[in-house]
Parts: C-alpha cells; sequence; structure tokens
C-alpha cells in the first residue's frame, strides 16, 4: 500500500479514503491497537481530585450531586460537627455506584483520584498517516460500550450534558501512536486512566 495516503481499516475490514487495498500491516495495526486499548475503563474525575471527598454541606447540595444521589451512585454522609460550625459531608459510594466509582492511582505511591466509570473503550478504526516528517503516525477511533444504565436517566443527562454525545457517537482518540522497530508504541502504553481524551468533570454543579 502506498503510504502517502492515509488508510482507514474498519472493524470490518474495509478501508476507505484514498487507499483501496488492504494489506496485512493495516490488519496488524488494528490487531495492535485493539490489544492496547479496548476494555480500558472511561472515567470521569469525580468531584474532587482526591480522597477523600469531604466539603461543606452547602457546597455538596447542587442539582448535579442530587442526580448523582438520586441514581444511587453516591450518597452523602455527615461528618461529626461538635463546634456546630458549617456543617461537612463526605461523599461515598451508594449501592449502585460500587461498581462504578472507582479510585484510581498512577502508580502504587501515588494518592488515589476518585472516578465515576461510564463504560469501556472499543477501537472502531484506525488510520495510518504521515506524522510531518519521514515516519508515520496512526490514529484511532473508539466507541464507548457498555454503558451503565443509569447514564441514560434524564437527571443525569440533564446534569451531563457531555454524556450523550460521548456514548452517542465514535470518539478520536487524541494521542497517536508512532511506529517503532514494526510495533505501534503508545504514549504511556495507553492512558488506563480512562480519560486522557476527555475534558469532563463530575463537578459541583
Amino acid at each position: 500500500m502506498n503510504r502517502t495516503c492515509a488508510a482507514f481499516v474498519t472493524l470490518a475490514g474495509l478501508t476507505t479514503g484514498a487507499c483501496h487495498a488492504q494489506s496485512p500491516s493495516d490488519a496488524e495495526a488494528l490487531t495492535q491497537v485493539r490489544a492496547a486499548v479496548d476494555g480500558i475503563p472511561v472515567c470521569a474525575p469525580l468531584v474532587s481530585g482526591s480522597w477523600p471527598i469531604e466539603f461543606s454541606a452547602e457546597a455538596l447540595a447542587t442539582p448535579g450531586i442530587d442526580a448523582l444521589v438520586a441514581a444511587g451512585l453516591v450518597k452523602r454522609v455527615a461528618l461529626p460537627n461538635p463546634t456546630k460550625e458549617r456543617e461537612r459531608v463526605r461523599i461515598e459510594p451508594a449501592s449502585t455506584g460500587e461498581s462504578d466509582v472507582r479510585l484510581f492511582r498512577i502508580n502504587d505511591k501515588s494518592p488515589p483520584q476518585p472516578q465515576l466509570c461510564f463504560g469501556h473503550k472499543q477501537v472502531e478504526s484506525v488510520r495510518v498517516e504521515p506524522d510531518g516528517g519521514t515516519g508515520q503516525r496512526l490514529r484511532y477511533t473508539y466507541r464507548i460500550v457498555g454503558a451503565p444504565a443509569w447514564t441514560a436517566r434524564p437527571d443525569i443527562r440533564a446534569a451531563y450534558p457531555f454524556l450523550a454525545p460521548l456514548l452517542d457517537k465514535p470518539q478520536l482518540a487524541r494521542e497517536a501512536a508512532f511506529l517503532e522497530k514494526g510495533q505501534w508504541q503508545f504514549p504511556g502504553k495507553a492512558d488506563r486512566s480512562g480519560n486522557g481524551d476527555l475534558e469532563i468533570t463530575i463537578l459541583f454543579k
């Protein structure tokens, strides 16, 4: 295949765009990307970048947090208040959220980061293109699959409008992979935090 064109290879094994024939290297690229990416959970930072999540009751009395509570994802737990000053509340996972709220660590020594996960990546296509120099880079698109039932709740969709477009159409990964010794190498070996492509946060709203 002429590598000056951008080959677009789908899961159905078709090639579209300027190239019309699929080469074994295209199929191998798709296999490599799927092995590295498929199954990565897609998550958003949950309220705070650190754990435990403890703020004033006033700060956590928002429609966005209300929607998470109503969906059974989190619960507000009042903290001891012996001085009777401003009430403080801790956010903890609730029954539904036990499988979708997680504490992510970049490594064993890093502090836990609370996240809310709403599906996982499934690679849909890859595209090999020039990298602007003498080499090549690979971009891929993916869908978010396995979304939990709570993502369809009207109150959740209203509070977090980024969910619908993320779940309803393919997403283009920001990070490109680069060819090294015949293998596509991903920055950080693919982001296992699951939100490297996204600019979203489940925040106070």
